[in-house]
């Protein structure tokens, strides 16, 4: 006897994220990570960071490497992403937030995030880099 090869196909577990799910999630975990470019290598930092506006911001050294790619008015292309596993469960989360890093130019908006945003290194964290947020995308195995 031939055994029934016809049952349907287990469902697909990974499920994309709607744009809400994906703004909660990125300003319901304490880190996350940045990854841009610099001088055609690639940079990633673990962070923690807030975010304000729908937009990411973090606090980092004057002399850090992320404060000098950013001096004067530039920006870079960046992506902050944050995620979280539940290998008992086999579940997980990612979401990647994708815009441009540029120093937060509004005194009044970086004594803001400087006020919520404690950085987690010792020593003065006190530039302030904010990520506008231009594309957020997020994806999830198993239940949330």
């Amino acid at each position: 006897m031939t055994p029934d090869v016809t049952s349907e196909p287990a469902p697909e577990l990974m499920t994309e994220l709607t744009a809400d799910q994906c703004r909660n999630l990125l300003g319901a975990v304490q880190f996350g990570r940045l990854a841009t470019v610099d001088q055609g290598r690639p940079l990633m930092l673990v962070l923690n960071h807030a975010v304000i506006g729908g937009n990411v911001y973090v606090r980092t050294r004057e002399d850090s490497r992320l404060a000098l790619l950013t001096g004067g008015e530039v920006a870079l292309d960046a992506v902050f992403e944050v995620d979280s596993s539940f290998p008992v469960g086999q579940s997980g989360w990612s979401v990647m937030a994708t815009g441009h890093l540029a120093r937060e130019q509004d005194e009044a908006r970086a004594d803001q995030v400087r006020s919520q945003l404690t950085a987690w290194a010792h020593g003065e964290r006190d530039t302030v880099l904010r990520l506008e947020v231009h594309e957020l995308t997020g994806r999830q195995v198993g239940p949330l």
